[in-house]
């Protein structure tokens, strides 16, 4: 019989140190299967006894060759123009048209990325995305208030020769006056008081539906018991994510240099590069949006910016840029097809390959629009003014994804925004212009169907009077 402590542990293992040897896990019986050692093992994490030396010489290289820039700081959470996309949960930003965004399929350029729109002919559409562009980012910069211009949040980049070119940036759209008066009635009315909870409560002797609906009873009145379902926009989520411009009107007060930076790009690309790079880095903490208007414009460029081996390296720094700095940086650019006709298509090709997505702007010719303009007499804000196809969308497109869409999509230029809806044939239901038209062929047919005999018979049969 054994008279052995219930506190003992049987079989405990020697405490004489070893040499050479280190203390290892329990082989007696608090060590089989189900109980757990007495004896603690010490953890065994890949690079746990590497050298401090070592770890910091890695860290230095990658810091080098731009692997892992780690001065490149977060933006905020909290910023007014930054969403995750619904598609891939990356970091978003908008473009300053809300259609735009939802073609791109994020709900906005995501970060690190960079957007490309074409114009065919020679008119100036794609003009107006690069200003909401710009004027979305100034909006932004002007949510926190005053001291939006030495602590902003987003900071805009202009690669352009025209220095004046902030000035001409769209104002946000306020409506009109019978707009504005609702807007204060509805933000009255939304206020807690007296009279709004008087006037809120229902009649005793008419029911709730026959109020509400009154118009209803072509379409079946609701239950009274149901409950309206309603989800939260995302106007609600995100109000200052993307706001409506008035092309007519010039954002007021105009943008500071505090602001807005102006780089020439008729510079050295290396020059150019590192006139970028370090305005990112002195915008710590800030969205910086890159912006390039009319590239390749003959007003702007000289000609020797058309050949491959001038602009080709420069879009390539600044994707390169864009890269390095994907968690506060976008860039859009526009260019007109129309102007590279006289050159191959080796260099439209090559500028498409430097951007992640692409975006092209056919408008209408005159007789399409004369066409829309009869079909939507009565309705003129429903006139399209062309076509719009995809290329190339940001992240789909890299990873492998064939999302060309071409004649699917139009636009139309307002003055509260730029609209891009569903593209489809409309129906000429003037009657009275293709008579008119058909008057012609109408009368030719009439004589060709006639017998001869009978126009003989007209032309020479004397009239009898008895």
């Amino acid at each position: 019989m054994s008279f052995r402590k219930r506190n003992d542990i049987i079989n405990r293992p020697s405490q004489i140190a070893v040499p050479g040897r280190e203390t290892g896990v329990n082989r007696g019986i608090g060590s089989r299967h189900g109980r757990v050692p007495t004896i603690d093992v010490p953890q065994r994490a890949p690079g746990r006894h590497m050298e401090p030396e070592v770890n910091r010489k890695i860290t230095q290289l990658a810091a080098k060759i731009g692997v892992m820039d780690l001065s490149s700081p977060l933006i905020n959470e909290n910023h007014p123009g930054i969403r995750p996309s619904p598609s891939t949960s990356q970091q978003t930003t908008s473009t300053g048209c809300n259609d735009l965004d939802k073609l791109l399929g994020h709900m906005g350029l995501p970060l690190g990325n960079s957007l490309l729109i074409e114009e065919q002919t020679s008119t100036d559409f794609a003009s107006i995305l690069a200003k909401l562009f710009a004027s979305q980012g100034i909006v932004h910069n002007r949510v926190d208030g005053s001291t939006a211009a030495t602590k902003g949040n987003t900071h805009l980049v202009v690669l352009t020769t025209n220095t004046s070119y902030a000035a001409e940036l769209p104002g946000v759209f306020k409506g009109s006056s019978k707009t504005v008066k609702k807007t204060k009635i509805s933000e009255q009315e939304s206020k807690i008081t007296v009279q709004n909870l008087v006037g809120s409560i229902p009649s005793v002797h008419q029911p709730t539906r026959y109020q509400d609906l009154k118009i209803a009873w072509r379409y079946g009145l609701a239950d009274e018991g149901a409950k309206k379902t309603s989800e939260i926009s995302d106007s609600d989520t995100y109000p200052n994510y993307n706001s409506h411009f008035d092309i007519t009107s010039r954002l007021v007060p105009a943008p500071s240099a505090a602001e807005v930076t102006y780089v020439s790009p008729l510079q050295s690309p290396i020059t150019t590069l590192c006139q970028i790079e370090t305005i990112i880095k002195n915008n710590r903490n800030k969205l910086v949006r890159i912006l390039l208007p009319n590239m390749l414009h003959p007003a702007l460029y000289p000609p020797n910016f058309s050949q491959l081996q001038v602009i080709i390296p420069l879009l390539h720094g600044i994707r390169a840029l864009l890269k390095k700095y994907s968690a506060n940086c976008v860039l859009l650019a526009t260019i007109s097809s129309e102007l590279l006709m006289n050159h191959s298509n080796l260099l439209l090709m090559q500028i498409e390959a430097m951007f992640d997505s692409v975006i092209n702007l056919e408008p209408f010719n005159q007789d399409m629009l004369q066409l829309l303009e009869r079909a939507y007499k009565s309705q003129p804000n429903k006139v399209q003014h062309g076509l719009v196809h995809v290329y190339k969308l940001p992240v789909f497109s890299e990873a492998g994804g064939m999302h060309i869409m071409k004649s699917e999509w139009a636009f139309k230029n307002g003055k509260k925004k730029f609209e891009i809806e569903a593209w489809g044939i409309p129906v000429d239901d003037d009657n009275d212009h293709i008579d008119a038209r058909n008057e012609p062929y109408k009368k030719a047919e009439s004589k060709r169907q006639t017998p001869m005999g009978e126009q003989h018979a007209q032309q020479h049969s004397p009239e009898l009077d008895f």
